[in-house]
């Protein structure tokens, strides 16, 4: 009976996740402008609350804007500093064409609200004086990597340094109750048939879409939100009982 009970959950978690997906995969198709802003802000929310959870609270509606924030900075920092093939994708997908000077102002304002809001968690003392410097140095080379890498390349070496592999820890910590060798070789196997499908299926994309680089950019980032949007609902979840 348990054991029912069990793959129950486990047939409405997957079946829900996968609607997340076709639903966000159709909203990018029907309203790309409206889908395009909620990728942004989805995906700012959640690489903040990647970062800053263990540190800064979100029971409040000052800790959730701060997540957003410098998800949104780091977003405008990439944008900014990668402005012609950014403004490509988003003329690619929503047919709307901006100028860099959207990319700078939004740096501009996100930037402002990140020192405030380290000058306000410092007298709150939630950080320390050496938080400070880090956090202040870690922008210093995200200028410097997305300034040098192109669009794709500078998302992915953030993606998987700064995100990707923090992640990877938390969830660790979460399934498994440890960091260690055994439980990595646990994750690694429970998740390989997901992470099969998922690389099959993005080459399969790319193998269709390879030779039409207007179709393929809007494809991936529409792929790309997609999955987002379920990724971001799932380890909000997950921190919240951490």
């Amino acid at each position: 009976m348990q054991e029912a009970t069990l793959s129950k959950k486990r047939l409405l978690f997957f079946g829900t996740y996968i609607m997340t997906v076709i639903v966000a995969a159709a909203l990018f198709y029907l309203v790309p402008t409206l889908a395009l802003v909620a990728f942004i802000i989805f995906s700012a929310y959640h690489f903040g609350e990647q970062h800053w959870h263990a540190r800064v609270p979100s029971k409040n509606i000052i800790g959730i804007l701060y997540y957003l924030n410098y998800g949104l900075l780091i977003l405008f920092l990439l944008f900014f500093l990668n402005s012609k093939a950014t403004l490509e994708v988003i003329e690619a997908l929503t047919s709307i064409r901006f100028t860099d000077t959207l990319f700078l102002t939004g740096t501009l304002v996100s930037s402002s609200l990140f020192i405030c809001g380290l000058i306000y968690y410092k007298l709150k003392k939630s950080l320390t004086w050496l938080d400070l410097a880090f956090e202040s140095f870690l922008v210093l080379v995200f200028l410097i990597v997305f300034g040098v890498a192109s669009l794709i390349w500078a998302f992915a070496i953030y993606f998987i340094f700064w995100h990707s592999i923090p992640s990877m820890y938390e969830q660790l910590k979460y399934l498994y109750g440890n960091q260690s060798m055994k439980s990595l070789t646990s994750y690694l196997k429970d998740s390989l048939l997901t992470w099969g499908i998922s690389i099959i299926g993005i080459f399969l994309l790319y193998y269709l879409v390879k030779d039409n680089d207007e179709l393929f950019l809007p494809l991936f980032f529409s792929f790309l939100g997609a999955i987002t949007f379920a990724h971001t609902f799932i380890m909000t979840k997950m921190f919240s009982k951490s």
